[in-house]
């Protein structure tokens, strides 16, 4: 039974990896308040990413702000009703906290929260989320009632899936499209098929017959489709933390961009997922995944999906 006099305001409200950052906060309040009720708040701006989140057993209830990037008055009503509430204007203690901690700690520092490794186990430290939907691209021509019809996943054969581009546009963070191009040729040159996903302005990075832009599909539509793929590449981006709480199969693209990111920290910055792997390059006078060995990616792609 919920403990409704226990009520937990937010964890991390922000971009979309940040939620996923602040997932394992979801299992440390549990551990703290065994029972308590908790708001999983999401601003406005990342409204799409809300289904993501449906099935997990530790939300009680989806709070989309009542404004873009900022609290209302329905907020500050329910925030109200809290027990704990997660500050929302912290700010990081140092600039380069990259070196001292991950990702994941320095958004439970940011939360309020400074003890998360004493309470949780270091497998409860990883994001972790839960379908409750079919991987793939919905079939427009079943019948939508049909109790009977499987969709078909044949089109994910041999399926390559990319999100190739950070949102923030910091140079060296993200391949760039001639890297890519490169990798997609090769790839599709062996038998594969990659889909690409990401933001609908994004430059097509192929000719091949066997690539295809995705990017016209909705958010939700995307990562199912990706879910389906036997592997997904990417940068250090919100979908691959994504895909990193789905446990799906991965390659981090890896660098050390930010400013004195020590090389010896660079996994405090890469999405955690228990079966990516991470190949990095480090990151000098802008140039940083470009450097990147594709033939090195291509070896694990091949290894992953034990094809050729």
């Amino acid at each position: 039974m919920k403990n409704e006099q226990m009520k937990i305001w937010g964890t991390s409200y922000g971009v979309l990896g940040d939620l996923v950052m602040g997932l394992p906060l979801l299992e440390y309040f549990e551990k703290k308040f065994p029972g308590s009720y908790k708001y999983w708040v999401i601003q406005g701006k990342c409204a799409i990413s809300a289904q993501l989140y449906l099935n997990h057993p530790l939300i009680d209830r989806i709070k989309i702000t009542d404004e873009y990037s900022a609290f209302g008055e329905e907020d500050r009503r329910l925030m109200g009703e809290c027990s704990y509430i997660c500050p929302d204007t912290a700010r990081h203690d140092r600039a380069d906290w990259y070196n001292e901690r991950t990702c994941i700690e320095e958004t439970a520092r940011l939360a309020g929260v400074l003890d998360l490794n004493e309470v949780l186990t270091p497998e409860e430290t990883h994001p972790k989320l839960y379908k409750w939907f079919t991987p793939g691209l919905a079939n427009p021509r079943l019948n939508t009632y049909s109790k009977i019809n499987e969709m078909d996943l044949s089109q994910f054969k041999k399926n390559i899936a990319i999100w190739p581009f950070a949102s923030q546009a910091i140079p060296g963070r993200s391949p760039s499209p001639q890297w890519w191009n490169i990798l997609i040729d090769n790839l599709t040159n062996i038998g594969y098929t990659v889909y690409h996903y990401g933001r609908s302005e994004e430059p097509l990075l192929s000719n091949s017959p066997n690539y295809q832009a995705l990017t016209s599909l909705s958010f939700f539509q995307q990562i199912k489709a990706s879910l389906a793929s036997q592997v997904v590449i990417g940068p250090d981006t919100g979908p691959m933390w994504v895909m990193g709480g789905y446990r799906h199969p991965a390659i981090n693209l890896a660098t050390n961009y930010l400013p004195n990111h020590h090389p010896s920290n660079i996994l405090n910055m890469v999405p955690v997922n228990d079966n990516a792997t991470t190949i990095f390059s480090p990151y000098n006078q802008g140039v940083g995944c470009d450097g990147i060995n594709i033939g090195k990616v291509i070896e694990i792609v091949v290894d992953i999906t034990g094809q050729m």
